[in-house]
């Protein structure tokens, strides 16, 4: 599909996404029950147009708890290039005594074509390998399908922003090297030729701190974490390895209605790994994937670079354009204008090389907020690779 074509096409989801999300929201005032839900239109340029349900429920309880007493995020999604997600997501700042915070993901992840384009941060992309209706129109895909079940435990240390985590997680995943036995790929011949099944179970430790004013859309604060996955076949695993991520991400209030927010994320994964796995970019609250694509680097293609190390910055402006009220309902919009960048190494990152050959995307979007937590977002991002890839999905970045 040309730049124009997923442009146009873009476009016309955006439309039908304002049309339809609007009268989905049903809400309360920070108190009892608020419900979200995105319909069945979605696009990302990475994976094509989404059509299923992405809902978000917050539970603030009588008093109006902070950020919420619970929330659940039930997902079922699916795009025209193959992804197939069924899972749920669950948040309970207070749900659990003595000041626990729970939070649970249980999930199937099937993805026909995922993307893959070579390991390092010098990895070579061909368009002319990457038409559809060529010898080998799945080049740079394989087949992913994963299944997990994951939680994590969360404690504040004293009467300070500090808390430490403990999870674990136990996650299959099942590989094919061709997606429908079509051609060949670049992964069946540089990685694995045969399809396999993994397991790669974990346990979690780590400390957060956080000083963020609120969790949705902060204006001041600083959230920064480290965090230590142990990936071990005694715990079922296939193999053994350890994966390492510091994530620091700050904000601040430059006015009334603009605020600045940035993201350092550093992180190492030890030989053993296997090639799937090190698209895993862990935090302490829902994990992610990159470089490359709406998670980590807006504008590159989705998952572009892959190594065991891994460096990713983002830096972004939102500007809170407007508040008003549709039917005694709360809404905001915020824009904004960010530039992400970042690169990965074959093997341990190297530290003298933090800010060397990076790769960059930059653009801007909108927020649509409807109540305190609930956030329809809109990115477009521009590299040298991929034009202008749209991005619609919920919440912020970071």
């Amino acid at each position: 599909m040309s730049g124009s074509e997923r442009f146009r096409n873009a476009t016309q989801a955006v439309c039908l996404l304002a049309g339809l999300v609007t009268p989905c929201v049903a809400q309360t005032q920070s108190t009892g029950l608020e419900v979200g839900v995105l319909p069945a239109i979605n696009f990302d340029a990475d994976e094509g147009f989404g059509y299923g349900v992405l809902a978000e429920m917050y539970q603030y309880g009588v008093g109006g708890s902070s950020p919420y007493v619970w929330s659940a995020r039930p997902t079922a999604f699916f795009t025209t290039e193959g992804r197939r997600d069924l899972t749920l997501f669950f948040d309970a700042p207070h749900v659990l005594p003595s000041g626990w915070r729970l939070d649970v993901f249980l999930g199937t992840e099937r993805q026909i074509a995922t993307p893959y384009y070579g390991l390092g941060n010098a990895s070579t992309y061909d368009p002319a390998l990457d038409a559809e209706d060529g010898a080998d129109p799945f080049y740079y895909r394989f087949g992913r399908n994963r299944r997990s079940a994951t939680f994590n435990l969360q404690h504040d240390l004293g009467d300070t922003p500090l808390r430490w985590l403990v999870g674990a997680g136990l996650v299959s995943t099942d590989v094919d090297p061709v997606p429908e036995d079509d051609g060949t790929t670049l992964y069946a011949t540089g990685v694995a030729s045969e399809e396999v099944s993994e397991w790669s179970n974990f346990l979690r430790g780590g400390i957060v701190w956080d000083s963020r004013d609120r969790e949705t859309g902060p204006r001041r604060g600083v959230w920064t974490e480290f965090l230590v996955q142990s990936v071990d076949e005694h715990l079922g695993a296939d193999a053994s390895y350890t994966r390492w991520t510091f994530t620091d991400r700050r904000y601040y209030s430059l006015s009334d209605r603009l605020v600045f927010a940035h993201r350092y994320l550093i992180q190492g994964v030890t030989d053993g790994a296997p090639v799937n796995d090190l698209f895993q970019v862990q935090t302490s609250f829902r994990q992610q994937e990159g470089v490359g694509g709406a998670k980590t680097v807006r504008g590159l293609f989705k998952n572009r670079f892959v190594g065991r190390g891994l460096l990713v910055w983002n830096a972004e402006f939102r500007w809170r354009a407007a508040d008003f009220r549709v039917m005694g309902r709360r809404f905001h919009v915020t824009l904004s204008a960010f530039l992400d960048q970042g690169r990965v190494w074959d093997g341990n990152v190297q530290f003298d090389e933090l800010m060397s050959d990076l790769h960059h995307g930059y653009g801007g979007g909108v927020r649509l907020g409807m109540g305190d937590n609930f956030i329809v977002a809109v990115d477009l991002g521009r590299s040298s690779e991929a034009g202008m890839p749209m991005y619609i999905g919920l919440g912020y970045l970071y």
